[in-house]
C-alpha cells in the first residue's frame, strides 16, 4: 500500500511492526478457542496459504469457535499469524480477560492509525 503522507510503499509487515509484542500466559489458548477463525486480508491469506503449503498442509475449516489452526502446542501457523491474532490483548479494546498484557498498551491514537492502515489492506 502506498502511505498517503510520503508516498512510500506500506506493507503488512510494517503495520505488524507497529503492534507491541503481546506476552501471553504460558500454556493458554483461549483467544484462539473461543473466538474462531479470525479475519484476514487477501495477502494475509496468502501468506497462510503458502505458509500451509511449505508444510504440505491445507486450509482447515472452522470449527465452531476453535481456529482450527491450534494444535496442542500452541498456534500451527504463528509466523504467518494475521492481524487480529497479532492485535488481541495490545490494546484496551481487546484486552486479554486474563490480564496479559505487551510492556505498554496502544494508545488510542496509535490503535486508530492502525486500523486505519489495515483497512486499507482490505482494497
Amino acid at each position: 500500500m502506498r502511505d498517503a503522507d510520503d508516498g512510500r510503499v506500506f506493507t503488512l509487515d510494517d503495520l505488524y511492526a507497529m503492534i507491541p509484542d503481546m506476552h501471553c500466559l504460558p500454556g493458554c489458548t483461549d483467544c484462539c478457542r473461543l473466538f474462531g477463525v479470525p479475519s484476514r486480508t487477501p495477502e494475509e491469506d496468502a501468506r497462510i496459504r503458502a505458509y500451509l503449503h511449505t508444510q504440505g498442509r491445507t486450509i482447515l475449516p472452522a470449527q465452531g469457535t476453535r481456529c482450527p489452526y491450534l494444535s496442542e502446542a500452541g498456534c500451527t501457523i504463528y509466523p504467518v499469524r494475521p492481524f487480529t491474532c497479532r492485535l488481541f490483548g495490545t490494546s484496551p479494546t481487546v484486552l486479554c480477560p486474563h490480564g496479559a498484557r505487551p510492556l505498554e498498551l496502544l494508545h488510542e491514537d496509535l490503535e486508530a492509525e492502525i486500523h486505519s492502515r489495515y483497512r486499507l489492506f482490505w482494497r
